[in-house]
């Protein structure tokens, strides 16, 4: 059964989705690094965190040797030692409050882009918070135009490129066409298309289809007519620092209360009360609170993540301490 890990803030719920991503295969990595299922730009995360493992028809909780440690509830887990884990039950990795959902919420699809746009988003939230400015930009960094930028601050919009005076970034490059290119940022992703140019533009030494979106990624400049543009992701840059350091130990004064109580989710269903719906273990279903409960949640679609990214209060102490480093 799919399991799903919803980022919980301290404050609550306040009635909106909060960043999930749902899995469905046999471990699931959580922790700093690049190459972690679930990213947490977090210092207080180690790069390698925990796991979380199928068991049977169930899932365990496994600590991979933290430096501050995996909780449940105020319980630390034993390294390498796997704890199972319920339906609607918090833990803590570092500073981070996750929640886990056992049910039958379909997987994210493209995991690996789903979780470093996630991270990415994280990470813009934190930069804001500062003051910091976060969106991607365009840079003009050979050309008659040298210096000239253009900011990628509004998401879906398509940003043109061209000798046109209602470009966003008029270039007087005589080799340029009047539309040459649009640039357009779909979450942590950058997307250039050729509009029909006379000259064509190439990423690298690759020439881009006409009238289709390529993916423009920070190290590979953009060369139109005499032009070269180079894309500048503060937030990835952020990212890959965050990714880099080392863990920040932390004390027990510094870390997050348990979320708040959530409306209690439904338990998934039993086949005896659907006929052809899968058996739950009883240690996956959610039991009638007798009072309040700080355990449940309600599970996001990650299409809804970055909508929500307002209500969630992930160790912004924690990202403030690096990027002010």
């Amino acid at each position: 059964m799919p399991l799903t890990l919803v980022l919980r803030s301290s404050e609550g719920t306040s009635g909106g989705a909060e960043p999930a991503l749902t899995f469905d295969g046999e471990r699931v990595v959580i922790g700093r690094g690049p190459n972690c299922d679930v990213r947490l730009p977090d210092p207080s995360v180690s790069h390698r965190h925990a796991s979380v493992r199928a068991n049977g028809s169930e899932y365990v909780l496994v600590d991979e040797k933290s430096s501050n440690g995996t909780f449940v509830g105020g319980a630390r887990l034993t390294p390498h030692s796997p704890r199972p884990l319920k339906h609607g039950e918090l833990f803590r990795v570092g500073r981070v409050w996750l929640e886990a959902r056992i049910d039958q919420t379909p997987a994210t699809r493209d995991l690996a882009f789903a979780t470093r746009d996630l991270a990415l988003a994280l990470v813009s939230q934190a930069m804001r918070a500062l003051g910091e400015e976060a969106s991607a930009k365009v840079l003009v960094v050979e050309g008659r135009d040298v210096g000239a930028e253009m900011l990628l601050a509004d998401e879906g919009r398509a940003y043109l490129i061209g000798r046109d005076g209602p470009s966003d970034l008029p270039l007087a490059d005589v080799d340029v066409s009047r539309t040459h290119v649009q640039v357009v940022r779909r979450g942590g992703l950058v997307l250039v298309r050729d509009l029909g140019s006379k000259n064509g533009a190439r990423l690298g030494d690759v020439r881009i289809p006409v009238e289709r979106d390529a993916p423009w990624r920070t190290g590979t400049n953009l060369r139109i007519g005499n032009t070269t543009l180079a894309l500048i992701e503060p937030a990835a840059i952020a990212l890959a620092e965050l990714e880099a350091a080392d863990d920040e130990p932390i004390e027990p004064v510094d870390v997050p209360p348990a979320p708040l109580s959530a409306e209690p989710a439904p338990a998934p269903p039993q086949a005896s009360a659907v006929p052809g719906a899968p058996v739950v273990p009883s240690s996956s279903r959610t039991r009638a609170p007798k009072g309040p409960r700080t355990d449940v949640f309600t599970a996001a679609d990650f299409a809804v993540v970055l909508a929500a990214l307002a209500v969630l209060g992930l160790s912004i102490a924690g990202l403030v301490w690096l990027l002010r480093g």
